[in-house]
């Protein structure tokens, strides 16, 4: 279902309509009263997930795609505690200050391939994290393994890869010849748990060393009690492993968009650069402690998730009984879809002039995202996503690192001599979407800057080699 296609039907028919198909009964929400008293009030009744017979035979994706049992609640807890604002900002912060020097670094040196940049960054953070390991380089099995899997689980699973087969059941027992979509299913899950398998046992090589890190797999393998008894090994490496999938790519995605539009909105980093120089001069980088000092830097991350969220539709959530909101009956089993993108593109739900890229919507509400519901993009209710706390951070430390070393610009046609367009809709649309692949320059914005840059760089590196593989 195109999240075009539901702002046009929401336009049409109103803030809250539904869909049938098949069997199945597809309730959407634009309307943020609904939501918070559906989503977030009744979240006993609307926490489970649509059943899902292909993604039940893959069985791997992490507690994000199951119903909201007992499981599911306490590796959200482990994941929670684990990626807790006090661990994101504490042990994790120099990390990410590190990696975001390393990048401004590469961007400088080769900006040419800054898509490899950008994911060889984000990849290598959440490598830390979750699995105490860094990517050095694009190339390395920590980036691009992680990439490869990544995209061909996601693929696997987006609506439209396979029949639909839960609202027409009899498509289940047609023979695999009939069936492509069952031995794709099948090896999908074979790669993603072989994947997964190796990342822990680098890491099981790496304690055998006596090497212990400070990441998410050594602080669970160091408890002498496991938090959950269902936690088996699988099951912890796929819990690892969609937290290091998901993490990594959101964050490549969000953090291209904002590229993009800086590079299109100049007059934006403009804004952003006078209020960093005023606090950090050209001589270093912007750091954590300082953020409240820096809002517009927040304002330009919660723009881009507004305008062109990585996920457009938000993981459906399932009514587990019937209910009734304003008159209307929402059955049993029902979809509940919140569709993040056509949300944030109504004028009704409170953005005005939607369309418009302007970080300076979000001015009176310079915090981050978990103390408002300012936009949807991480999810809503008891679904919300755990890891918010480290995708906000790390998206706050590269866009702050960007602004302090460069001028964003669009590249120039040498046919005409002018800066040639950027296409801010060009989009790859699946479950999540990425920017089409586009150019930009990336010019340091002073000798002194251009300096400062290898200098951290080099700091940065020393720092980081004790996540390297021996």
């Amino acid at each position: 279902m195109s999240f075009l296609r539901v702002k046009e039907w929401a336009d049409r028919y109103g803030s809250i309509f539904s869909l049938k198909f098949g069997r199945g009964t597809i309730v959407v929400l634009l309307d943020r009263e609904a939501i918070h008293q559906l989503l977030e009030k009744k979240s006993s009744i609307y926490s489970d997930r649509p059943k899902d017979h292909v993604i039940s035979m893959i069985d791997c994706g992490g507690f994000s795609l199951w119903d909201n049992n007992a499981h599911t609640k306490s590796q959200r807890k482990i994941t929670a505690s684990s990626l807790s604002p006090a661990h994101v900002e504490g042990k994790f912060r120099q990390i990410q200050e590190a990696e975001a020097a390393v990048l401004i670094r590469d961007l400088t040196l080769t900006p040419q391939t800054f898509f490899n940049h950008v994911k060889r960054t984000t990849t290598s953070i959440v490598g830390i994290v979750i699995w105490g390991f860094r990517a050095p380089t694009f190339d390395s099995w920590w980036s691009s393994g992680v990439c490869e899997v990544s995209d061909e689980f996601f693929a696997g699973i987006t609506p439209g890869s396979y029949p639909p087969v839960d609202e027409f059941p009899v498509l289940k027992y047609l023979p695999d010849f009939l069936s492509p979509w069952r031995p794709r299913a099948k090896k999908l899950k074979e790669n993603v748990d072989s994947f997964w398998a190796e990342a822990r046992r680098r890491v099981d090589k790496r304690r055998e060393r006596g090497d212990k890190r400070s990441s998410m797999a050594d602080s669970l393998l160091d408890l002498t009690q496991p938090i959950d008894a269902h936690l088996t090994d699988r099951r912890f490496n796929d819990l690892l492993g969609f937290l290091d999938a998901t993490g990594s790519d959101t964050t490549y995605a969000s953090i291209l968009t904002t590229i993009r539009y800086l590079a299109a909105h100049p007059h934006v980093q403009k804004k952003a650069q006078a209020e960093i120089d005023d606090v950090c001069g050209t001589d270093r980088l912007p750091v954590w402690s300082e953020h409240e000092k820096l809002p517009y830097i927040n304002c330009i991350v919660k723009e881009g998730m507004r305008i062109q969220p990585v996920v457009p539709t938000i993981f459906p959530h399932r009514a587990k009984e019937e209910n009734w909101y304003q008159g209307m009956l929402i059955p049993k089993d029902s979809s509940i879809l919140v569709p993040a993108w056509a949300i944030q593109h109504s004028e009704s739900c409170g953005y005005k002039d939607p369309e418009t890229y302007n970080p300076d919507r979000f001015i009176d509400h310079p915090k981050l995202a978990p103390a408002y519901a300012d936009h949807y993009t991480y999810g809503t209710g008891k679904r919300l996503c755990p890891g918010i706390h480290l995708a906000e951070h790390m998206q706050w430390h590269i866009t702050a690192a960007l602004l302090w070393a460069f001028e964003i610009a669009p590249v120039t046609d040498p046919k005409t001599g002018e800066k040639a367009h950027l296409d801010t809709e060009a989009y790859d649309h699946g479950l999540s979407q990425h920017p089409l692949p586009y150019k930009v320059l990336f010019k340091p914005r002073s000798k002194i800057q251009k300096e400062t840059i290898m200098r951290v760089a080099q700091e940065a590196e020393v720092f980081l080699q004790q996540f390297e593989e021996e």
